[in-house]
């Protein structure tokens, strides 16, 4: 019996897998376990009560989620903006000191911000992409921006790239480690010394920022994954 009846529980079944694990999702909250083959669901669930104590902490850790609705404030490379409502302006959606205004009828709100973060992510981060592209001499053959859960960029041996658009969210320079880490992966399609060597050399403060970048990630992002 699931100890936590209001928290989805989701099963999922993977040949790699070789034992049951759990994590807790970001986004929604959801418990997710991870069976093997062979294993059965009243395992799965002696597993989790066996973790109950865990799950319970991770689910109280969770960040509280931030709406995309006026009242509240979103960081916008870095900087916290709160979403102010101008129902009566004419000007779509702009941002400046006071924070990110958005014209029109309140139930439009929503959208027309992640219109405008969507739009604002697709410039900055194909601006950085070609900044370093030519920096580095390291082109690749596609960028896709996805709202993925489990990284914040990709590449593949084609050559293609995938960025989250939540880098928006992050500070210009934690944006462009992302951006540099793919790019050097057109080089070298792995995590070797030579890799890092690369990535370190047009990192701010080379190794140092390097891990300071993976550090605020690590500390921030599931914060990010939870603006809705």
């Amino acid at each position: 019996m699931n100890s936590f009846p209001s928290t989805p529980v989701i099963w999922k079944r993977s040949t790699k897998a070789k034992r049951i694990t759990l994590r807790i999702e970001p986004v929604d909250g959801n418990i997710v376990l991870t069976l093997p083959p062979r294993a059965t669901q009243a395992q799965a669930m002696a597993f989790l009560q066996e973790h109950s104590e865990w799950v319970a902490k991770a689910l109280a850790s969770l960040p509280p989620k931030t709406l995309l609705k006026a009242g509240h404030s979103i960081p916008i490379e870095g900087q916290l903006a709160p979403i102010i409502h101008e129902p009566e302006a004419k000007r779509g959606s702009w941002l400046d000191d006071e924070g990110l205004h958005v014209s029109g009828a309140a139930e439009h709100t929503e959208r027309r911000v992640r219109d405008f973060l969507h739009k604002l992510a697709s410039e900055r981060l194909n601006n950085s992409v070609r900044h370093y592209s030519g920096a580095m001499q390291l082109f690749p053959k596609r960028v896709d921006l996805r709202d993925v859960r489990s990284r914040w960029g990709s590449c593949t041996r084609e050559g293609r790239i995938m960025l989250s658009w939540r880098l928006v969210f992050t500070p210009p320079h934690i944006r462009d480690y992302v951006v540099i880490h793919e790019l050097a992966h057109l080089e070298h399609f792995n995590h070797s010394p030579a890799f890092w060597t690369l990535v370190e050399s047009f990192c701010t403060k080379g190794a140092s920022g390097r891990l300071a970048a993976e550090r605020w990630l690590r500390n921030n992002g599931t914060a990010l994954l939870r603006i809705a």
